[in-house]
């Protein structure tokens, strides 16, 4: 089966967000780096910001974290929603709640089924001024090697 390629952005500017070169990651890598690039771009855009696509991005990220502990699943519905709708090579996405790293901060694991049935899990922090931070949970061993990716 041939391995996906990274977006057409990407092989243009032939780097990741943050300044990692293509030819730095195997092609499989570059697949897995150019989904967490596009979701933590989706993540950081508020909803309505994108005036010809209003429910691109989350919801006012003030307004959901006054409203905690209750506002976290309404928050999970609409990370699923928005990964869905504007990541086109998700398949599948389920959004585990952690433990909170600390006071004002949320904590979640992202597990996403790729359209070519592979499953990856992102960690996505969200801080109090509502920035959104992606990162991939397993190569911080976050994440035993099981196929679900269950958290350890």
């Amino acid at each position: 089966m041939r391995t996906p390629n990274p977006s057409l952005y990407e092989m243009l500017l032939q780097n990741f967000t943050g300044d990692l070169d293509l030819d730095q990651m195997g092609e499989g890598q570059q697949y897995v780096l150019s989904i967490l690039d596009n979701v933590q771009r989706i993540l950081n855009s508020c909803a309505g910001s994108v005036s010809h696509l209003p429910d691109y991005g989350l919801p006012d990220m003030s307004t959901v974290l006054d409203g905690l502990p209750a506002s976290a699943y309404t928050l999970m519905t609409a990370l699923r929603a928005t990964l869905l709708a504007y990541e086109p090579r998700l398949a599948a996405v389920r959004v585990v709640q952690r433990p909170q790293p600390q006071p004002g901060y949320l904590d979640f694991a992202l597990e996403l089924q790729l359209r070519d049935g592979r499953w990856v899990t992102f960690g996505t922090t969200i801080g109090p001024e509502g920035k959104v931070l992606v990162r991939h949970l397993k190569r911080q061993s976050y994440l035993s090697d099981s196929p679900s990716g269950a958290l350890r």
